[in-house]
């Protein structure tokens, strides 16, 4: 019951949210702001950004598995990472567990430490977020439905720069000595899991190599709404891009939804709505929030998509059986 209410509940608010979205930006609106978004502009980029995405995580899994012994090529990461995708478009950890099976089954790399790696990363991928968030800050005031949130994100960003230094300092000896000669046996146990294994190997120079390998991929999360905005007509200038947009991905990274389902969209127009502008809205009746909305969601749907299609695609070249879980 508690694993199937952990599953159901998130994507149960996520409809909530989006019957809350499409009872103020009716769906005729949204097809009407459909109309005008220039395709031949649009997918080409929506297929350029997904593959060059697809591509630096890749790499930037590969280099981090052979930093820490095992070597995986990006040739044979190319497939099974999509069908991770798939996996990973009707949830999220059953994906990276799928993928954990899958290089335990191919590599023989045990479970635990294969989410050691995943959590290494996302541990980097958080702080890129929160860290753009916090630089964004300074360029305008935030407000969500009225409310400021600018200290938010200082005290979020305060927080992590925090437990970062802490998470350094016990991992590499200094702290973890000092508080080893009181015999916790607490921290003892933490430094003898698997699953914290990269984390005691890893020096101050993998967290940087790692974070420069996957920073090209935040920068082109902010950039492409720039891009998919100006494919529908309007303009949003850059500055206000750059300043809100990691905001919204920190927002999404609540697990309240699955992905950010809902919550990112809502964000998304609440935020960026002062700003838009453009012709578009001089030659229809259209609001700046339904362009928004209705961008948000194309965009949203096109990545789903193109992990789906991908996915699908790869699942055909290798078994199925590499990503169920080992028999007990």
């Amino acid at each position: 019951m508690k694993k199937s209410l952990k599953t159901i509940v998130p994507w149960l608010v996520a409809v909530l949210i989006f019957v809350y979205l499409f009872s103020i930006y009716p769906p005729q609106k949204i097809w009407e702001s459909l109309k005008y978004v220039k395709l031949t502009v649009f997918i080409p980029f929506a297929i350029g950004y997904f593959l060059f995405i697809y591509f630096i995580d890749i790499l930037s899994m590969s280099r981090v598995l052979k930093r820490f012994g095992f070597e995986v090529g990006i040739k044979e990461l190319i497939p099974a990472r999509a069908v991770t995708y798939l996996m990973m478009v009707l949830n999220y950890a059953a994906g990276q567990a799928g993928f954990a099976y899958y290089l335990k089954r191919t590599h023989r790399i045990p479970l635990w430490e294969a989410f050691s790696i995943f959590f290494f990363i996302t541990v980097i991928d958080l702080c890129w977020v929160i860290t753009l968030a916090f630089i964004g800050s300074f360029f305008q005031n935030y407000q969500l439905a009225g409310v400021e949130v600018k200290n938010f994100v200082w005290i979020v960003a305060g927080a992590a720069l925090f437990l970062m230094t802490l998470n350094i300092l016990f991992w590499q000896g200094p702290l973890y000595k000092k508080l080893e000669n009181k015999n916790w046996r607490l921290l003892k146990w933490v430094r003898s899991k698997d699953i914290f294994r990269i984390f005691k190997e890893a020096t101050l120079r993998d967290y940087l190599k790692l974070a420069v390998l996957r920073l090209p991929i935040h920068i082109s999360l902010i950039i492409s709404m720039y891009i998919v905005l100006r494919t529908f007509d309007v303009f949003i200038p850059f500055i206000q891009i750059l300043g809100n947009i990691p905001l919204v991905i920190l927002i999404g990274t609540i697990p309240i939804t699955p992905g950010g389902l809902g919550t990112t969209n809502a964000v998304m127009v609440e935020l960026l709505n002062p700003y838009i502008s453009g012709p578009l809205f001089e030659r229809t009746i259209l609001s700046p929030a339904e362009v928004l909305f209705t961008a948000s969601l194309l965009w949203m749907f096109s990545n789903y998509l193109l992990k789906t299609v991908l996915g699908a695609f790869c699942l055909r070249r290798v078994s199925k059986e590499l990503f169920n879980p080992l028999p007990k």
